[in-house]
Order: C-alpha cells, then structure tokens, then sequence
C-alpha cells in the first residue's frame, strides 16, 4: 500500500500538465529567434532616427613644403573645427517610425506563432488521442477474435469448419495484432513531435489535463496576431514613402573652424564658417521613392487579401464542422449499433454452425472499419474547431 501511495504521490508531483506545457511554449526557439529579430529592429530604430554624430577635425593649414613650419608664412595655422549634419525635414524620424513599425509588425508575428505553436500542441493531442482510440478498438477486436479462435478450433474438432476457415482467423488475428504493433510505434512518433515542442517534459505529460470543453466553446473577444502584423507592416510601408518624399528636401552639414596661426601680420587666428549640402538631381531619390510605393501597394494587397481569405477560410471550416457533426450522428446513433448487433448476431449463429466464417470476418471488419472512421471524424472535427478558434483570433488556452 505504501509503495502505490509513493508511486501515486511521484505522479501527481512530475506530472506535466498542458498549461505548463503551453507556458513552455514561450521558450520554444524559434519563437524566441523571432522576438530577437523585433528587439534588433526596435534598436535599430534609434538608429535610424539620429542625425548621426557631430565631426571633429584638426588640420594643418598651409605649410610651406620645405620646411613644413608654422610660423613662416601668415596664412599657416593648425586648424580645430567641428561640423555637424542638420536634416531641414523630419525624414529621418519617419525612418524611424518605420522600423518601430516593423518591429512591432515582427511582434505581432511572434505572437502568432506562439499561437500556431499552441495549435500544434493540439495537433499533436488530437492525434494522440486518435491513436489511443484506435488502439482501444484493435485490442476489443482482438479480444473478439481470439475468443472466435476458440470457438472455431472445437468447430474444427467437431469438423464443423475445414482447416482453412480456421487458418484464416488465425491470419485475421495475426493482422490485427500487427495494427496494434503499428499504433504502439505511432505512439512513440508522437511523444517525439510532442518533445520537439515542449522538451523532455514531454515524456510525463498529464494527458487527463486537456481542456477538451474548450474546444466547445466560443468567445467573442480575441486578437487577430496575424492581422495585426500585416496592418503594423503597412504602417511601417507608408513611413518608409513619407521619408522617400521628404528625402528630396537635403540635408545641410553646418562647420565652425577655429585657426591657430604664429600671427606674422599681426592679425591674430583665424575663423571660420561652411555649410554644405548635396543637391538632389540623380536617380536615386526618385528609385527610393516609387520603391517605396511599390512596397506600400504590396503591403496593402496583403493585408487585403488576408481579409477576404479570412472570411471565406471561417466559412469554409464552419461548414466542415457542420458536416462532420452531420456524419458523426449518423454513424454514432445508426452505422455502430447496426454494425455491432450484426458482428453479435453472426457470431453466436457461427457458434451453432449456422454462418460460415467469411460471414464472421466480414461482420468483425465491417464493424472495425467503421469504429475506425467514426475515431478519424472525431479527430478531424477537434481540430477544425482548433483551426476556427486560431482564425477567429480566439484563446487556445484556459
């Protein structure tokens, strides 16, 4: 009794449930590799957004060449300036607007995945959940079966059935103890995809810990990730076209120079003033700007297009759920019971000799093969509800 209560106690205490599986979620790589890459653009932002750094410069002015002295001639000196660049528009801000936009377009796009990496979680359950079915059903059958083997050996005793109704039972079994050999490896699959996603936590996963009634419910708010990317992109699209537009307005570069000369004519240093500024007449601003309208149209079909895909994919998966409800009643309510009534009835009538072993066979196969379909509809319509709920934007999750 002590050793269960130990074994109970280490259970409930390693036990992985699926909102820590979830929480785990949050550290899967590539989710963090696509947090990094928003954080990168969020400093990049500043970096586009400054003018860049003030330029210090000392030069020696006007040395005689053979003897690179400073007090020979009146215009030699050791000059100290310092310039600095000055935009007369605010396109380097919009550059930055930019980038904090697509960063936060970035963001979102992690929060999606966070969201998609939760929906393979569920994939990865609703199969599971699948396979167990299934299994659950092979073993019954083989139950079945091998109860009809013994039955058909005192048949066979009895010469009631030839050796090759009795060999083909026993072939029957021997391929549905090959299915079970075949899920129990498809068992081993899944606890590997399940690995992938949450780590070795994977190996003591809570399997009674899914919120199944979730998938049955629905909730009105939500977010959209996917389509707060896409609207974020376009914003950071249209800054990138402000600042193309602002870019003919050029940036002048201010200089203040102070010389220090020997003083030879008694008028003492000298200062200093410059400003440049480039002139705006090749190419290049005009290639930066229909570029940047170029990617503002494709950011704006984007964004467009998954609108209307979202509407006609919501429809599409509500009409899916409804027809495999539609299937499941009828195969629940009609197609299993008169399978079942009908492997019953065939298999006391081949216990008193009265239906040959095909009939048999055919009535257990009949029945597997539609308990088996009735497992796969019910797998597929939980994950229709999963792919609803991650259109509609809808929590995955308690």
């Amino acid at each position: 009794m002590f050793k269960y209560l130990i074994i109970l106690l280490s259970c409930s205490t390693f036990a992985f449930t699926f909102n820590e599986a979830v929480e785990e979620l949050k550290n899967h790589n590539s989710l963090q590799a696509m947090k990094g890459s928003a954080k990168s653009l969020l400093e990049k932002s500043q970096k586009q957004a400054s003018w860049g750094d003030p330029m210090f410069k000392i030069a020696a002015k006007n040395l005689p060449v053979d003897s690179l002295k400073f007090d020979q001639t009146p215009m030699s000196g050791l000059e100290f300036g310092i310039g600095q660049k000055i935009a007369l528009s605010n396109k380097y801000g919009k550059a930055g607007e930019s980038q904090s936009a697509q960063a936060r377009s970035i963001n979102y796009s992690a929060m999606d995945l966070e969201q998609a990496l939760t929906k393979s979680l569920w994939a990865n359950l609703i199969e599971y959940k699948r396979i167990n079915n299934e299994l659950d059903i092979l073993k019954e059958n083989l139950s079945w079966i091998s109860k009809m083997l013994k039955v058909s050996k005192k048949l066979y005793s009895n010469g009631r059935i030839t050796q090759q109704a009795l060999l083909d039972i026993q072939i029957r079994k021997s391929e549905v103890e090959s299915e079970i050999s075949n899920k129990n490896f498809e068992i081993k699959q899944n606890k590997s995809q399940l690995k992938y996603l949450v780590g070795n936590k994977a190996l003591n996963f809570n399997y009674k810990s899914v919120p199944w009634k979730l998938l049955d419910t629905s909730k009105t708010e939500g977010q959209d990730f996917r389509l707060s990317s896409l609207k974020e992109n376009l914003k950071a699209k249209e800054y990138s076209l402000e600042q193309s537009k602002l870019a003919y307005i050029p940036d002048i570069t201010v200089s203040v120079g102070y010389t220090i000369r020997s003083d030879i004519d008694n008028n003492g240093d000298f200062i200093g003033a410059q400003i440049t500024f480039p002139i705006p007449v090749s190419d290049d601003k005009s290639g930066a700007k229909g570029e940047a309208v170029a990617n503002r149209y494709v950011a704006f079909k984007q964004l467009d297009d998954y609108k209307l895909k979202k509407s006609r994919d919501i429809e599409v998966i509500k009409d899916d759920i409804a027809k495999l409800n539609a299937e499941l009643r009828i195969i629940s309510r009609k197609s299993v019971n008169f399978a079942q009534n009908s492997r019953s009835i065939t298999s006391k009538s081949y216990g008193l000799g009265n239906s040959t072993y095909v009939e048999l066979l055919q009535s257990e196969i009949r029945l597997q093969t539609i308990l088996l379909k009735k497992v796969a509809l019910e797998s597929k319509l939980s994950m229709r509800k999963v792919d609803l709920k991650y259109t509609l934007g809808e929590s995955l999750y308690e």
